[in-house]
């Protein structure tokens, strides 16, 4: 049995395994135009070796469906020179991620693009946290970039949750994660990391809402971290740094508009308690804001939100590597 799908293009590995861009060798077979075909994202690995992704898919059955969270369209065993694979077939980013999108423009959003960032974000959040789950994982690579098949509002593309590799159900205990070399307990990416759950190992859904407030932070400031000299810094130093973090540690920029500042404010609470949920944070003024916003002409609002076009999915543009693969 050989697979169902064609590979085009090997767009990178993770700790799972493999992904490619693909097309229904089915519809391939009987489409005189392969072009009319549509993509999809299949990440692959050794079947003996697919725990991670076998989860990952009970966890998109679980979670049904969400505008903004990437679609799962199922899975299946491929033999490839005698050997399994297991597939995991997922929605197509023409995009990329957020993290290539901010990296491409090299500059920070301004602040109703990001609002309206946000705004999707937490939408997706409030869906996996309304299901008992907690992502574990929110970071700018695992966030992608859908841009829009017929733009006419004024931010050109939307933004899907992705890579639930890391998720875990909420309340559930024994996911904790000692790193040999730091001591820490961090589940996902360190410098995402809430200071309860380097500490303590905690990983429910307030977890989510700091990891939230630093890709916030990041589009808002340009910045990767709120965290100075992180680059050159271990994790050692770094998951330090997320222990022992006090509110007043906070740094903003002084031409973020009062609404920004508290914003971060509600997500970057040591106390897990002070911390805001997806549901309180979209209410909140900085989201909703742009409700008064886009109402507006378009025209006197495009020069301060760059579009963002289609790539064309054999591009080699920095901005054409689709999907999250850490």
């Amino acid at each position: 049995m050989g697979s169902l799908w064609v590979k085009r293009r090997f767009l990178g590995r993770g700790s799972f395994g493999r992904v490619f861009l693909a097309q229904s060798a089915a519809l391939l077979a009987h489409s005189k135009s392969p072009a009319l075909v549509p993509f999809v994202a299949l990440k692959a690995c050794l079947a003996s070796r697919s725990w991670s992704l076998r989860l990952e898919k009970d966890m998109f059955e679980e979670l049904g469906s969400c505008n903004e969270i990437v679609k799962c369209f199922g899975s299946g065993i491929s033999i490839e020179d005698g050997v399994g694979y297991f597939e995991l077939v997922l929605e197509y980013a023409a995009g990329g991620t957020l993290e290539q999108l901010l990296r491409f423009r090299g500059k920070k959003m301004s602040e109703l693009e990001a609002s309206y960032c946000t705004n999707m974000l937490l939408k997706g959040l409030s869906h996996v946290h309304e299901k008992g789950f907690v992502h574990c994982d929110m970071k700018p690579g695992n966030i992608l970039v859908f841009p829009c098949k017929h733009p006419s509002g004024l931010v050109k593309y939307s933004l899907k949750l992705a890579d639930f590799g890391s998720a875990k159900r909420a309340g559930e205990t024994g996911f904790e994660f000692v790193d040999p070399c730091t001591g820490y307990k961090n589940r996902g990416t360190l410098l995402y990391s809430s200071p309860e759950s380097v500490v303590f190992g905690e990983h429910e859904a307030p977890m989510d809402i700091w990891s939230l407030g630093c890709v916030v932070f990041h589009m808002l400031t340009g910045k990767r971290s709120m965290w100075p000299n992180n680059f050159n810094v271990d994790d050692i130093v770094l998951g330090d740094m997320i222990a022992n973090y006090q509110d007043c540690g906070l740094k903003l920029l002084d031409d973020l508009s009062s609404n920004a500042k508290d914003f971060l404010r509600r997500c970057l609470a040591r106390n897990t308690e002070e911390r805001w949920t997806a549901d309180e944070l979209l209410k909140h003024p900085f989201i909703t804001q742009i409700s008064k916003v886009l109402p507006m002409s378009e025209a006197s609002q495009t020069r301060k939100i760059m579009g963002y076009q289609k790539i064309d999915p054999f591009s080699s543009s920095l901005v054409g590597s689709f999907v999250s693969v850490n």
